[in-house]
């Protein structure tokens, strides 16, 4: 089988998690198929496509055929990233030369995941006998940027460019219900088969024993500093409760709140913030913590820190938002209204009060609920909807396959 994966952007250009799921899905695939990584690299046109082989899979790097690469586009002005937004509604060159790298790799099935770059009419380069699996893992199909819709003009505006091109998509894959549900419930992918399958969080399963007879507890947070994050409240959560109950608090990561948190801990050494770290780095200090607090206010797609924290063994408190629930072990104990300091310092509390044999407990459970999330479960369950697919090439065959085994 000869598939083709395209992506916004692949490795070693990584913003985010996309890229890491991307390429653990592609080489993960290579135990079964031939595949190739279609994606954008920083050349122009007149450089043409630049190819190379990683850890098995081809990589195709198309030139950008935009205002500019998306791999540089931190610095890109307001007027220069909408037009380059909007160019990825239709983009007829970079529609011309996904076809005819297509027609020369002759794929039986073509993946899409991040569409930035690309734009969702690269759905039209195909032959219409090679299905079409598309995976969500942002709001880009619904907003020009994967965060929290704030133009509802604009937000209408892809929707509508997007609808038609999603119906010559087979099969749509949510890494979480709630990024499915938002895109099905605006009436996208009309034809395609609907299921979730959820990130591989690549990673050995190591939990060691902690000491949770010990009372204090060291709270770890791991992302992004930014408002949406919720940080900021958990921060205040934790300045109004004493030191026997909370001896220390770990911020992992970098934003644009940063040093106002470090201004408003003020003299509380009690937390520290230890800016951008390595993944390596950041499993330590997530082994190390008692309990981990992923306080998102926005619309996660999904929630990767979630499983990092329960591989080494540390249990986690959620908000309830977005992806995120589906993530968590136990939804009903460990989720938590988001935006809210009050819920959080509850969950604090109530994490404190438990006996050491029941925090045992629920490490175990939280050890064993990462077996869904490793790339065995992922390569069963995407060659199973491949084989649903191309056994007939129909999406109606594919929706009655897939979705009568849900």
């Amino acid at each position: 089988m000869k598939i083709v994966i395209v992506n916004s952007l692949y490795t070693p250009h990584i913003i985010g998690g996309a890229e890491i799921s991307t390429q653990i899905l592609a080489e993960t695939l290579t135990a079964a198929a031939e595949v190739h990584v279609l994606t954008v690299g920083p050349q122009n046109r007149a450089a043409g496509i630049e190819c190379e082989m990683i850890n098995g899979v081809t990589v195709h790097r198309l030139p950008y055929n935009n205002l500019y690469w998306i791999g540089e586009g931190k610095d890109a002005g307001t007027l220069k990233k909408t037009g380059r937004r909007l160019i990825d509604l239709y983009n007829p060159a970079q529609i011309r030369t996904v076809r005819k790298l297509l027609d020369r790799i002759d794929p039986d099935l073509i993946h899409t995941q991040n569409l930035s770059g690309f734009g969702a009419a690269i759905w039209t380069a195909a032959k219409a006998s090679v299905p079409i699996v598309h995976t969500l893992r942002d709001y880009s199909l619904l907003s020009p940027v994967s965060s929290p819709i704030a133009n509802p003009m604009l937000s209408r505006m892809y929707q509508w460019s997007s609808l038609g091109v999603s119906k010559r998509v087979s099969a749509v894959v949510g890494i979480s219900s709630h990024i499915l549900n938002r895109h099905t419930s605006v009436g996208l992918f009309p034809s395609a088969a609907r299921l979730v399958i959820p990130n591989v969080v690549d990673g050995d399963i190591v939990g060691a024993p902690k000491e949770f007879d010990r009372k204090p507890l060291r709270i770890g947070y791991f992302g992004r500093i930014e408002p949406e994050k919720g940080v900021r409240e958990l921060v205040e959560a934790v300045r109004s409760l004493p030191r026997e109950m909370v001896e220390q608090v770990v911020v992992c990561g970098e934003g644009g709140m940063r040093q106002k948190l470090v201004e408003l801990c003020g003299k509380d050494d009690r937390f520290q913030f230890t800016g951008k770290v390595t993944p390596k780095e950041a499993r330590s200090f997530m082994a190390k913590a008692d309990v981990t607090f992923v306080p998102s206010i926005w619309e996660e797609p999904f929630g990767r820190v979630i499983i990092e924290s329960y591989q080494v063994g540390t249990p986690v408190y959620a908000s309830a938002v977005g992806g995120i629930p589906d993530a968590v072990w136990n939804p009903a104990d460990f989720l938590f209204k988001p935006g809210s300091a009050d819920a959080i310092k509850e969950k604090i509390t109530a994490f404190h009060g438990l006996p050491g044999e029941e925090k045992r407990r629920i490490q175990a459970q939280c050890l064993k609920h990462c077996s869904g999330f490793t790339k065995g479960s992922l390569l069963d369950k995407h060659l199973d909807l491949y084989a649903s697919i191309t056994k007939s090439g129909s999406p109606a065959y594919a929706l009655a396959a897939v979705n009568g085994r849900s």
